[in-house]
């Protein structure tokens, strides 16, 4: 049975893809730097091939027997850099098709403020020109970056971010990304030169934090943090100037209405269901929140 490789399998996205592809009946290849701390999220029974993303040569051994490949590695000023070697190893290994996951249509381009949509764009004209079968998702803003305040809705009953509380923003669980992702994978044919632009329903952060009230029993209060505040919050917690600079490139796309599009009907079509709710999310993740 043809392969599938899933290269940042640890993370959010691909490890939800990996469970996904696994649930379907699929034994994906988990390409990562660190094997044991991958079978610690992973499973025990996990197929890994430890690969580092700067040797190109070490990601072609990985996909020596693959066909599918997906690209999903985490934020950092060198990704782009990163992607096109597992581009190019592909290549040399003669895999027959890439499924990338990229930024938001507004996220991504050749002049962003952020580094990281910047780097998205040099990494799809890549992969366009690099004459193997591809396609490319891009999801909305992530009901788990959630996480990054589970600290003050435990402690405090708060949540704090850089938005406005009745913003029109529609939210996915990348559960449902990993959902897209595995089916494409797994048949890819249909999908060639194709891009999904997918998300949840549409929320606000302000009925976000109503969610998880309901959900967790308890007072949550939601604050919308100005540029300068959130700004400051980040450089106090040393996040370095590219990352900082990310998130507020996203806050202010937020802002200008860029992120607030709904888009259900690719997880409807290609998953066969409609998204996770934001209430589905906290139910599922309570014991992080509580």
């Amino acid at each position: 049975m043809a392969k599938i490789a899933v290269v940042g399998a640890t993370g959010n996205t691909g490890s939800a893809t990996v469970k996904e592809l696994q649930s379907i009946g699929e034994k994906p290849l988990c390409v990562v730097r660190n094997a044991d701390k991958a079978r610690q999220g992973l499973g025990s029974d996990v197929d890994i091939a430890v690969a580092d993303l700067d040797d190109r040569a070490s990601l072609q051994a990985a996909f020596s027997n693959v066909d599918r490949v997906m690209i999903v590695t985490g934020h950092n000023p060198k990704s782009d850099v990163q992607q096109i070697n597992i581009i190019e190893a592909a290549k040399s290994a003669d895999v027959k098709f890439v499924l990338k996951v990229s930024g938001g249509r507004a996220v991504v381009g050749p002049n962003v403020e952020s580094i990281v949509g910047r780097g998205h764009h040099t990494v799809e004209e890549a992969l366009e020109k690099s004459g193997i079968s591809w396609c490319l998702l891009r999801p909305g803003l992530f009901m788990q970056n959630t996480f990054a305040a589970a600290g003050m809705i435990k402690a405090d009953g708060k949540m704090v971010m850089p938005f406005a509380k009745d913003l029109k923003l529609p939210f996915i669980d990348v559960r449902d990304t990993g959902a897209v992702a595995a089916r494409i994978l797994q048949k890819p044919d249909k999908h060639v030169g194709k891009t999904y632009e997918f998300t949840g329903a549409q929320s606000t952060y302000g009925e976000f934090a109503q969610v998880f009230a309901e959900v967790l029993g308890k007072q949550i209060i939601y604050i919308p943090a100005s540029l300068e505040a959130a700004e400051t919050n980040m450089r106090a917690k040393n996040m370095p100037d590219w990352l900082v600079g990310h998130m507020l490139a996203i806050a202010k796309l937020g802002a200008s209405g860029g992120l607030s599009e709904e888009n259900t009907q690719p997880i409807k079509d290609i998953v066969g269901r409609a998204p996770r709710t934001t209430k589905q999310f906290v139910q599922d993740y309570k014991a992080m929140f509580s």
